[in-house]
Protein backbone atom coordinates (compact mmCIF):
# COMPACT_ATOMS: atom_id res chain seq x y z
CA UNK A 1 0.00 0.00 0.00
CA UNK A 2 1.35 3.42 -0.92
CA UNK A 3 0.21 6.62 0.76
CA UNK A 4 1.16 10.00 -0.60
CA UNK A 5 1.48 13.11 1.54
CA UNK A 6 2.26 16.72 0.68
CA UNK A 7 3.90 19.47 2.76
CA UNK A 8 3.94 22.89 1.07
CA UNK A 9 4.51 26.49 2.13
CA UNK A 10 2.00 27.72 -0.41
CA UNK A 11 2.41 31.44 0.39
CA UNK A 12 -1.34 32.17 0.12
CA UNK A 13 -4.21 30.00 -1.06
CA UNK A 14 -5.68 33.17 -2.54
CA UNK A 15 -3.15 33.09 -5.33
CA UNK A 16 -5.04 31.41 -8.14
CA UNK A 17 -1.95 29.88 -9.67
CA UNK A 18 -0.86 28.18 -6.44
CA UNK A 19 -4.24 26.73 -5.46
CA UNK A 20 -4.95 25.54 -9.01
CA UNK A 21 -1.61 23.79 -8.93
CA UNK A 22 -2.51 22.19 -5.61
CA UNK A 23 -5.82 20.91 -7.00
CA UNK A 24 -3.99 19.51 -10.04
CA UNK A 25 -1.36 17.81 -7.86
CA UNK A 26 -4.07 16.24 -5.71
CA UNK A 27 -6.03 15.11 -8.76
CA UNK A 28 -2.96 13.31 -10.11
CA UNK A 29 -1.59 11.90 -6.84
CA UNK A 30 -4.63 11.35 -4.55
CA UNK A 31 -2.92 12.48 -1.37
CA UNK A 32 -3.87 10.96 1.96
CA UNK A 33 -2.67 14.05 3.82
CA UNK A 34 -1.89 17.64 2.79
CA UNK A 35 -0.27 20.30 4.98
CA UNK A 36 -0.41 23.89 3.72
CA UNK A 37 1.78 26.47 5.43
CA UNK A 38 1.21 30.23 5.30
CA UNK A 39 -2.22 30.02 3.63
CA UNK A 40 -2.68 33.76 4.37
CA UNK A 41 -6.42 33.34 4.77
CA UNK A 42 -8.91 33.56 7.61
CA UNK A 43 -9.48 30.11 9.21
CA UNK A 44 -13.21 30.67 8.65
CA UNK A 45 -12.46 30.04 4.97
CA UNK A 46 -10.94 26.62 5.66
CA UNK A 47 -14.16 24.73 4.93
CA UNK A 48 -14.60 26.44 1.57
CA UNK A 49 -11.10 25.48 0.51
CA UNK A 50 -11.57 21.93 1.82
CA UNK A 51 -14.58 21.53 -0.48
CA UNK A 52 -12.71 23.02 -3.44
CA UNK A 53 -9.82 20.65 -2.82
CA UNK A 54 -12.11 17.65 -2.41
CA UNK A 55 -10.67 16.42 0.90
CA UNK A 56 -13.07 15.01 3.54
CA UNK A 57 -11.38 16.41 6.68
CA UNK A 58 -9.54 19.62 7.61
CA UNK A 59 -8.09 21.48 10.58
CA UNK A 60 -6.28 24.79 11.14
CA UNK A 61 -3.66 25.58 13.77
CA UNK A 62 -4.27 28.22 16.45
CA UNK A 63 -1.89 30.55 14.61
CA UNK A 64 -3.80 30.00 11.32
CA UNK A 65 -0.38 29.50 9.68
CA UNK A 66 -0.94 25.74 9.25
CA UNK A 67 -3.86 24.12 7.44
CA UNK A 68 -4.09 20.34 7.14
CA UNK A 69 -6.41 18.12 5.11
CA UNK A 70 -6.72 14.34 5.24
CA UNK A 71 -8.69 11.46 3.79
CA UNK A 72 -11.76 9.92 5.39
CA UNK A 73 -10.27 6.62 6.55
CA UNK A 74 -7.77 8.42 8.79
CA UNK A 75 -9.71 8.89 12.02
CA UNK A 76 -8.50 11.73 14.25
CA UNK A 77 -7.88 10.62 17.85
CA UNK A 78 -6.49 13.82 19.41
CA UNK A 79 -4.14 16.65 18.55
CA UNK A 80 -1.40 18.97 19.87
CA UNK A 81 -1.30 22.56 18.65
CA UNK A 82 1.33 25.11 19.73
CA UNK A 83 1.02 27.51 16.79
CA UNK A 84 4.30 26.56 15.10
CA UNK A 85 3.34 22.89 14.91
CA UNK A 86 0.09 20.97 14.56
CA UNK A 87 0.29 17.28 15.48
CA UNK A 88 -2.65 14.93 14.93
CA UNK A 89 -2.82 11.33 16.14
CA UNK A 90 -4.66 9.17 13.63
CA UNK A 91 -6.07 5.66 13.58
CA UNK A 92 -6.54 3.97 10.24
CA UNK A 93 -10.20 2.97 9.99
CA UNK A 94 -10.85 -0.77 10.26
CA UNK A 95 -7.43 -1.43 11.82
CA UNK A 96 -5.57 -0.96 15.09
CA UNK A 97 -2.89 1.09 13.30
CA UNK A 98 -2.21 4.36 15.14
CA UNK A 99 0.29 6.97 13.94
CA UNK A 100 1.06 10.67 14.26
CA UNK A 101 1.73 13.39 11.70
CA UNK A 102 3.17 16.80 12.57
CA UNK A 103 3.01 19.80 10.24
CA UNK A 104 5.57 22.52 11.03
CA UNK A 105 5.71 26.20 10.19
CA UNK A 106 8.63 27.66 12.14
CA UNK A 107 8.99 31.34 12.92
CA UNK A 108 11.71 33.36 11.18
CA UNK A 109 13.22 34.50 14.48
CA UNK A 110 15.69 32.06 16.10
CA UNK A 111 14.54 32.92 19.63
CA UNK A 112 10.90 32.31 18.74
CA UNK A 113 11.85 28.97 17.18
CA UNK A 114 13.09 27.78 20.58
CA UNK A 115 9.44 27.33 21.56
CA UNK A 116 8.97 25.03 18.55
CA UNK A 117 12.03 22.92 19.36
CA UNK A 118 10.80 22.51 22.95
CA UNK A 119 7.33 21.47 21.85
CA UNK A 120 8.72 18.88 19.42
CA UNK A 121 10.98 17.49 22.16
CA UNK A 122 7.98 17.23 24.51
CA UNK A 123 6.02 15.32 21.87
CA UNK A 124 8.98 13.03 21.12
CA UNK A 125 9.42 12.21 24.82
CA UNK A 126 5.89 10.72 24.94
CA UNK A 127 5.85 9.30 21.40
CA UNK A 128 5.67 5.50 21.14
CA UNK A 129 4.09 5.15 17.70
CA UNK A 130 5.15 5.90 14.10
CA UNK A 131 5.64 9.66 13.73
CA UNK A 132 6.04 11.71 10.55
CA UNK A 133 7.21 15.34 10.84
CA UNK A 134 7.39 17.73 7.91
CA UNK A 135 7.12 21.35 6.82
CA UNK A 136 8.98 24.65 6.71
CA UNK A 137 11.56 24.83 9.52
CA UNK A 138 12.85 28.26 8.43
CA UNK A 139 16.43 27.28 9.15
CA UNK A 140 19.13 24.95 7.82
CA UNK A 141 21.36 22.23 9.26
CA UNK A 142 24.69 23.13 7.64
CA UNK A 143 26.36 25.64 5.33
CA UNK A 144 26.00 23.21 2.40
CA UNK A 145 22.25 23.87 2.51
CA UNK A 146 22.61 27.53 1.56
CA UNK A 147 23.81 29.20 -1.63
CA UNK A 148 24.42 32.95 -1.65
CA UNK A 149 23.74 35.57 0.98
CA UNK A 150 25.59 35.98 4.27
CA UNK A 151 27.85 33.19 5.56
CA UNK A 152 26.22 30.54 7.74
CA UNK A 153 27.14 30.57 11.45
CA UNK A 154 26.94 27.75 13.96
CA UNK A 155 24.36 29.75 15.93
CA UNK A 156 21.95 29.37 13.00
CA UNK A 157 22.17 25.58 12.94
CA UNK A 158 22.95 24.34 16.44
CA UNK A 159 19.46 24.54 17.99
CA UNK A 160 17.81 22.80 15.03
CA UNK A 161 20.35 20.00 15.01
CA UNK A 162 20.05 19.54 18.77
CA UNK A 163 16.27 19.25 18.42
CA UNK A 164 16.55 16.61 15.69
CA UNK A 165 18.98 14.64 17.82
CA UNK A 166 16.86 14.95 21.00
CA UNK A 167 13.74 13.84 19.13
CA UNK A 168 15.63 10.89 17.54
CA UNK A 169 14.31 11.88 14.12
CA UNK A 170 15.67 10.55 10.82
CA UNK A 171 15.53 12.56 7.64
CA UNK A 172 13.75 10.88 4.75
CA UNK A 173 15.72 10.47 1.53
CA UNK A 174 14.80 12.99 -1.16
CA UNK A 175 14.96 13.48 -4.91
CA UNK A 176 15.12 16.79 -6.73
CA UNK A 177 16.87 20.06 -6.01
CA UNK A 178 18.81 20.30 -2.75
CA UNK A 179 17.29 23.73 -2.20
CA UNK A 180 13.59 24.14 -1.44
CA UNK A 181 13.42 27.96 -1.19
CA UNK A 182 14.54 30.80 -3.46
CA UNK A 183 14.37 34.51 -2.63
CA UNK A 184 13.29 35.32 -6.18
CA UNK A 185 16.34 37.42 -7.01
CA UNK A 186 19.18 36.88 -9.46
CA UNK A 187 22.87 37.59 -9.60
CA UNK A 188 24.68 38.65 -6.43
CA UNK A 189 21.40 38.97 -4.48
CA UNK A 190 20.23 35.44 -5.28
CA UNK A 191 19.81 33.10 -2.29
CA UNK A 192 18.83 29.42 -2.23
CA UNK A 193 18.22 27.46 0.98
CA UNK A 194 16.87 24.12 2.11
CA UNK A 195 14.23 25.28 4.58
CA UNK A 196 11.69 22.50 4.05
CA UNK A 197 12.13 18.82 4.93
CA UNK A 198 10.47 15.64 6.24
CA UNK A 199 11.51 13.38 9.15
CA UNK A 200 10.37 10.11 10.67
CA UNK A 201 11.06 8.57 14.07
CA UNK A 202 12.52 5.08 14.52
CA UNK A 203 9.08 3.42 14.70
CA UNK A 204 8.10 5.09 11.43
CA UNK A 205 11.32 4.09 9.67
CA UNK A 206 11.01 0.46 10.85
CA UNK A 207 7.37 0.17 9.82
CA UNK A 208 7.71 2.05 6.53
CA UNK A 209 11.30 1.62 5.37
CA UNK A 210 10.71 2.24 1.65
CA UNK A 211 9.97 5.93 1.62
CA UNK A 212 11.27 9.02 -0.10
CA UNK A 213 10.45 12.68 -0.57
CA UNK A 214 10.36 14.43 -3.92
CA UNK A 215 11.17 18.14 -4.03
CA UNK A 216 8.80 19.32 -6.75
CA UNK A 217 9.53 22.42 -8.83
CA UNK A 218 8.83 25.84 -7.31
CA UNK A 219 5.71 27.12 -9.02
CA UNK A 220 3.05 29.30 -7.41
CA UNK A 221 5.25 29.86 -4.34
CA UNK A 222 8.87 30.58 -3.47
CA UNK A 223 8.93 27.21 -1.66
CA UNK A 224 8.98 23.81 -3.35
CA UNK A 225 6.17 21.39 -2.48
CA UNK A 226 7.48 18.28 -0.70
CA UNK A 227 5.73 15.14 -1.86
CA UNK A 228 6.24 12.06 0.28
CA UNK A 229 5.62 8.59 -1.07
CA UNK A 230 5.30 6.24 1.88
CA UNK A 231 5.58 2.54 1.01
CA UNK A 232 4.85 0.05 3.76
CA UNK A 233 6.74 -3.08 4.71
CA UNK A 234 5.32 -5.79 2.38
CA UNK A 235 4.61 -8.18 5.28
CA UNK A 236 2.76 -5.43 7.18
CA UNK A 237 0.76 -4.62 4.06
CA UNK A 238 -0.20 -8.30 3.51
CA UNK A 239 -1.22 -8.63 7.16
CA UNK A 240 -3.41 -5.53 6.91
CA UNK A 241 -5.05 -6.78 3.71
CA UNK A 242 -5.73 -10.19 5.28
CA UNK A 243 -7.49 -8.51 8.21
CA UNK A 244 -9.68 -6.54 5.80
CA UNK A 245 -10.51 -9.68 3.78
CA UNK A 246 -11.39 -11.55 6.99
CA UNK A 247 -13.75 -8.75 8.02
CA UNK A 248 -15.48 -8.68 4.63
CA UNK A 249 -15.86 -12.49 4.56
CA UNK A 250 -17.42 -12.40 8.03
CA UNK A 251 -19.91 -9.75 6.86
CA UNK A 252 -20.74 -11.77 3.72
CA UNK A 253 -21.20 -14.98 5.74
CA UNK A 254 -23.54 -13.31 8.22
CA UNK A 255 -25.60 -11.74 5.45
CA UNK A 256 -25.75 -14.92 3.32
CA UNK A 257 -26.13 -17.66 5.92
CA UNK A 258 -27.10 -15.84 9.10
CA UNK A 259 -26.19 -17.48 12.42
CA UNK A 260 -24.61 -20.82 11.40
CA UNK A 261 -25.01 -22.14 14.93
Amino acid sequence: MINKVLFWNIRSVRTQKSFERLIDLHRRNHYSYIALLEPFQNPAELERYRIKLGMPKAKASSSAKIWIFWKDDWEEQDYNDTGQQLTVNFQKRGTTDIFSVTAVYARCNALERLELWESLEDIAFKMQKPWLVGGDFNTIRSESEKLGGLPVTQLETIDFNLCISSCALNELNFKGSSFTWWNGRVGAECIFERLDRVFGNEEFMNLLPNNEVQHLIRQGSDHAPLQGEITGNPFTVVHSKMKKVKLEIAKWSKKTFGNVF
